[in-house]
């Protein structure tokens, strides 16, 4: 008799249970997986972050444009890890065809003036890049660009939340010149074909 009881209880309790919940997300709550985001979409929703990664990624794609500084490649974006300085890392990575800035790089002449000199823009100088190679001659051009609070670093840590964050910031810098889509860990971000010949 005692166990007919305990389980009428225990059904009641899960009644209850639903209930809440479901009144919870009729007046206004977020399902689970949405609340995770939503720190994540009010960064985004300031104009400021999203404006500094717009600066970095458009620096960077000027740079892999240009004649004789330039090639094929992508950009990444690379949302921090806990423990990091905070710092959102717009990244390029393509070969260098005439070799100019690769031999540049290699040399370490990447003062101000002589980069300024080959053609890179002062706009991506002032965004302070970081310029590195590899033996293939590939080189690499990346810029901290936004900064996320430790909190909110956090709050985008895990596997899932992080596809989700990517997801947004990738709505946000897809248009008709670029495609962004997450890639693993990154954002990955490609020159449309159509729009390159143009």
């Amino acid at each position: 008799m005692h166990w007919f009881i305990l389980a009428a209880l225990a059904l009641v309790a899960a009644a209850v249970l639903w209930y809440t919940q479901a009144a919870a997300q009729r007046d206004g709550g977020l399902p689970p997986e949405e609340e995770e985001g939503a720190a994540f979409r009010r960064w985004l929703a300031d104009p400021g972050a999203l404006e500094e990664i717009h600066s970095a990624v458009d620096g960077l794609c000027g740079i892999m444009a240009h004649p004789d500084l330039g090639g094929p490649g992508f950009l990444t974006v690379r949302l921090p890890q806990p423990g990091e300085d905070g710092s959102v890392v717009v990244a390029a990575q393509y070969p260098n065809i005439r070799e100019r800035l690769y031999r540049r790089v290699v040399r370490q002449e990447l003062d101000r003036e002589t980069l300024q000199s080959e053609g890179v823009s002062g706009a991506l100088l002032a965004l302070a890049p970081t310029f590195e190679t590899d033996s293939g001659g590939i080189v690499v051009i990346s810029v901290r660009a936004a900064y996320m609070e430790p909190g909110l670093v956090n709050c985008v840590s895990g596997r899932r939340e992080r596809q989700a964050a990517l997801r947004l910031l990738s709505d946000r810098l897809s248009g008709p010149t670029l495609e962004a889509r997450p890639f693993g860990t990154e954002l990955l971000l490609t020159p449309v074909r159509d729009a390159a010949k143009v």
